[in-house]
Formats: C-alpha cells, structure tokens, sequence
C-alpha cells in the first residue's frame, strides 16, 4: 500500500522527431500504379491484358510502363476516370504484390506545341540555315570591287589635310642649313630630278606640325606622273655582259 501523499508522476510524449503531415495528391486524370515487384508483369502480354482491363472500364489516354521503377504511368480524359480505376486497383494484389495507386502530376488532354520559337530578331543571323529574307528584300548584284588605288573617302581626307601643289625643278640647290629631315629631302630631290611634270603633296611632316627629333612620312599623289627607270638601273643595262674566259688547254688535259 502506498502512503496518502504519494503522487504517481504523469505521463508525456515527445512529438519532435514526428516527420510532418504529407498532404496526399490532389485528384487529377494521371494514375501511378506502384509495387509492382514481378518482372514478369512487364511482358508485352501481361501489360496489354492489365491495359484491356482498365480500359474496359475508363477510355485510356497514355499508358508508360516503366520497367526500372516498377511503376506504370496511366492518364485518362478526365478526374472521374481516374478516381474510378484507382478505387479499384489499390490494395489490390497483382502477382503476389500489393499494388498502391497514386494521383500524378495532371496530363494534358489538348495537343500543344512543344517547338521552340524564334529568337529575336538581332538574333537570327545565329541560324543555319539562315531564315526567308523579310518582306520587300529584292536581289541584286553586288558592285565590283574598288579599281582605284585609293579609296575616295581616303583620298578626300588626305586632301583636307592643306594639300599643297608642289613643283620641283629638275635641279634644286641643297639647303645649306641642315636639319633632321635633310635625308629625307636629299631622296625626294633625287627623285624629283628623274621625273617629268608634277605632284601633288598631299601630307608633309613639317607643314602639319611634324616635330624634327621623330620620324616622319610624307605622303605625295604620282599617279599621273609616268614612271622611269632609276639611274641605277639604266647603267646596269648599258654595261656589258662580262664573259668567263675559258680555261688553259694544258689544264683541261690533265683533268
């Protein structure tokens, strides 16, 4: 017996490590029938009789079965086909196994377009093949390519630079101050001494600015000018071929 001011201590429960409550999957066209253990429901003649059957009873829309997850994947055209087959196949046994059938992910019924579209349009030039030219593109021939030598939008920029028409006189004194640019003027003299007519200067260091201790380019127009042979190679035509002597007869003997 126990004495009067003894208490019996009460009882609890811990309910921390209870996992949360799993909504189940709310109604919709899409079945998965699971467990289905026995590899042999998998054959094409015991899928196509369990297909008969469900589809004696609700019109299937897709059928998948999926060998390596023991499953198939079943949809119908509507939820009340649906909700019917599933209270007729779960709990069911089907080759020894219990068979537990879910609600899926709803499928469906009416067809969509499933291609990709268009990018846009600064985009299309990525394709291969290119997509139809847009409206109103007509062909035509491309231009052939330029013939000048220089381009007209060159030649009009270098002319803005204070282009300047020169005249050089076949014989022009040497400048007896010297400065940086000296060889430079020495070769355009020489130069000048072996053309006829004129040229046009269409960029000179000094007269844009050109500093003296850095190297510079002239730019000068002698398209109209006609070319003539350099000093150099006019006495390399006028000398005569030399000739080698032929060896001694003695020589060639004894060889």
């Amino acid at each position: 017996m126990s004495s009067r001011g003894h208490r019996t201590p009460s009882l609890s429960l811990d309910l921390s490590a209870v996992p949360a409550l799993i909504q189940p999957s709310p109604p919709s066209n899409t079945l998965l029938i699971t467990n289905l253990q026995d590899p042999a429901i998998f054959h094409p003649s015991t899928l196509h009789e369990i297909r008969t059957l469900i589809n004696d009873s609700a019109q299937i829309h897709s059928w998948s079965p999926l060998r390596s997850f023991r499953r198939i994947i079943v949809s119908f055209y509507d939820e009340e086909s649906a909700i019917k087959i599933r209270k007729i196949l779960d709990g069911e046994a089907i080759m020894g196994h219990r068979v537990r059938v879910y609600f899926g992910e709803p499928t469906p019924i009416q067809p969509v377009d499933q291609h990709l579209g268009l990018p846009d349009a600064p985009k299309l030039f990525f394709i291969s093949p290119p997509p139809s030219p847009p409206h109103g593109w007509e062909l035509r021939n491309e231009d052939p390519p330029n013939k000048e030598v220089h381009a007209e939008d060159l030649a009009d920029a270098l002319s803005k630079l204070h282009a300047t028409q020169t005249t050089v006189a076949s014989s022009e004194p040497a400048s007896p101050v010297a400065s940086p640019l000296d060889g430079f003027k020495s070769r355009e003299n020489v130069l000048n001494r072996h053309r006829s007519g004129s040229s046009t200067m269409l960029y000179h260091p000094q007269d844009h600015g050109g500093s003296p201790d850095l190297p510079a380019i002239a730019v000068e127009d002698t398209t109209d000018l006609l070319a003539e042979p350099s000093p150099i190679e006019s006495s390399t035509q006028q000398l005569p071929m030399a000739h080698t002597s032929r060896p001694p007869v003695e020589l060639m003997s004894d060889a």
